[in-house]
């Protein structure tokens, strides 16, 4: 059996459904109570319709990364896992990353690689839903915690620790997930991808920053991503 017979079948179709249908319900319950929670501290209808507009038209730009991901991960996942994963808790960089990962250790060179097999593609699956479940635990049991002594650190001391150690964390991120693409020389494609989004996105920026038009430098990462997309499909095209 192809897998992508499995991937595009009715029971995954249903199972990822029903994942997101509940999921659908919790935010559908999340905003009743916030809005009954809003009556009462004295929140004004129109107040609270407005908050939630703005709340609704400001989250269409995060998702923009979002949709691209999942259209170009669902040629090789098919449609309904990674409308599964990028729609409850993963991400538009893990997902990748993650499926990769599985991938070269089942002996392939990637998730994209045209001898996937159905007992690959599961084993996929399952590394990328473990292997970010890790983070909703940990907020469960600590984020609390974590918060508090966060604000207490920030408190005492203005870019003291916490600040410096954020940043870290945020600067070994982006190497983790750029370096084994980057310093693959082997695959150029992966190379002219990275720069040229890295480029559409400062050239993006700074256009924002010249014409003071906000609105270009909330969009600037899923245009940098179908920049990207497309300088690999037109060198592949040319080369």
């Amino acid at each position: 059996m192809e897998y992508l017979e499995i991937a595009n079948g009715p029971i995954l179709l249903l199972l990822c459904a029903l994942t997101i249908g509940v999921v659908a319900v919790q935010a559908i319950i999340f905003v009743w109570m916030a809005w009954r929670r809003g009556q009462e501290i004295g929140l004004t209808k129109q107040v609270m319709r407005r908050t939630m507009t703005n709340s609704a038209l400001f989250s269409i730009v995060p998702s923009m990364p979002i949709i691209v991901m999942m259209l170009a991960l669902s040629q090789a996942l098919g449609r309904y896992f990674p409308w599964l994963r990028l729609s409850v808790v993963g991400s538009a960089a893990y997902e990748g990353m993650a499926a990769d990962l599985a991938a070269q250790s089942m002996g392939l060179e990637g998730f994209t690689d045209p001898n996937m097999t159905p007992k690959i593609y599961v084993v996929m699956m399952f590394v990328m839903t473990v292997g970010i479940i890790w983070g909703i635990l940990f907020n469960i049991f600590f984020m609390n915690r974590l918060d508090k002594f966060s604000k207490s650190q920030k408190e005492k001391v203005a870019g003291g620790f916490i600040t410096i150690f954020s940043s870290a964390l945020f600067v070994a991120l982006l190497v983790t997930l750029s370096v084994p693409y980057v310093a693959n020389v082997q695959n150029i494609q992966a190379i002219i991808a990275f720069v040229s989004s890295g480029v559409a996105v400062m050239i993006l920026n700074k256009v924002a920053e010249v014409t003071k038009w906000r609105l270009l430098s909330d969009f600037s990462l899923p245009i940098a991503l179908i920049v990207g997309m497309a300088t690999v499909i037109l060198y592949v095209q040319v080369v």
